[in-house]
């Protein structure tokens, strides 16, 4: 009995030991730089730069809505970061009275929808 437990506590601290060691992280210090501007219309302008290289840049302004009577706060901005792989990705969007756009080389695309040709009319 004293054997097997013995066995199973060197087991148990053999398999602490050899567990993986926690990085440390930068996501929990505060941003190297901060810039923000706003309006009294709350238009803005921001951006940021994190200790592990992450770049936030955003501007919201208003813009006439479609019917003339209101107006409507759009989007634009930029998010780069350095992925796991030491890459710099870069992602630009926007959003809008069109909806919401993302663009970057790291982001998937939807094939081509090719035309279907117009069926002859019935004689």
């Amino acid at each position: 009995m004293n054997k097997l437990v013995l066995s199973l506590v060197i087991c148990f601290l053999a398999s602490v030991l050899a567990a993986p060691l926690e990085e440390h992280s930068n996501r929990f210090l505060p941003p190297l730089d901060h810039e923000e501007v706003h309006d009294e219309f709350g238009q803005f302008a921001l951006r940021y730069v994190t200790a592990e290289g992450t770049v936030v840049s955003e501007r919201g302004r208003l813009v006439p809505a479609p019917d003339g009577a209101d107006y409507v706060m759009v989007y634009e901005g930029e998010v780069s970061y350095i992925g796991d792989d030491g890459k710099r990705y870069v992602t630009k969007y926007t959003a809008g009275l069109d909806g919401y756009h993302a663009e970057g080389d790291h982001l998937p695309v939807a094939p081509e929808v090719p035309e279907v040709p117009e069926p002859a009319p019935a004689s």
